[in-house]
């Protein structure tokens, strides 16, 4: 993490009884995810070569999108693929 970066919907999420989920999630690998403890407000695929620092930024950010629209923010699950993710 660089000096001064914050994640400040993350650390309420977490202070506020969420949790977030980074690594391999089976069958996922390499997803980053927020529940806020009753509902999953977003779900990332860590991109190729991204540092991680970059996709907590993203993941920051999803989760202030989700829990302004009321919609997750879902990068796992493929309109058009038959199988779908829930976490």
């Amino acid at each position: 993490m660089q000096p001064g970066t914050t994640y400040a919907r993350i650390e309420t999420l977490i202070r506020d009884g969420g949790q977030i989920m980074i690594g391999t999630i089976a069958p996922i690998r390499g997803a980053a995810i927020a529940h806020d403890g009753k509902k999953t407000l977003a779900m990332l695929k860590h991109r190729s070569g991204e540092p991680l620092a970059d996709l907590l930024h993203r993941l920051d950010a999803a989760i202030a999108t989700a829990t302004a629209s009321g919609k997750r923010v879902d990068e796992i699950n493929n309109a058009s693929s038959d199988t779908r993710y829930e976490f």
